[in-house]
């Protein structure tokens, strides 16, 4: 799962309708989902003490959060948070994606934006189904459901 590129929905009915055809559970939810601000993705990240957190947002319209772990980062959770197109501002919500790392760390961040965001969705480019995660789930009953992490 280490190669893996999560993309990151947010649920609207186009999304529940997909999720609906692969089978996988909804959330409820009131249409109100929207993308993270970098500022919220900055919050949520400023809550993973236990990690060493760093942003980079250099010019070209890339915006990135390296997360790993501070004492053995081989063994340790890690994730690159990628922004798609980020347009300068940190206020306005924009698409996010994750480039590899460990989905029980993917969960907790992604979690703690649906406090935000509304429902979101994760969705791996292994062709596995995708996850809904609303602020209802707990990141251990997320793994537990999730097609994705069973192997």
């Amino acid at each position: 799962t280490m190669g893996v590129r999560y993309t990151i929905a947010r649920l609207d009915d186009e999304v529940a309708e997909y999720l609906r055809d692969v089978g996988a559970t909804i959330p409820q939810y009131d249409g109100l989902s929207r993308n993270p601000t970098p500022k919220e993705i900055r919050e949520v990240c400023d809550t993973l003490t236990d990690l060493r957190v760093r942003c980079y947002s250099p010019p070209e319209h890339c915006w990135q959060v390296m997360i790993e772990g501070k004492n053995d980062p081989e063994n340790e959770p890690w994730t690159i948070l990628n922004i798609h197109d980020f347009n300068g501002c940190e206020d306005d919500p924009h698409a996010i994606w994750f480039e590899k790392g460990w989905p029980s760390l993917i969960l907790r961040i992604v979690q703690g934006l649906s406090v935000k965001c509304g429902p979101l969705v994760v969705i791996p480019d292994t062709g596995e189904s995708p996850l809904a995660v609303s602020t209802a789930d707990s990141v251990e009953h997320l793994l537990t459901m999730w097609e994705h992490t069973q192997t």
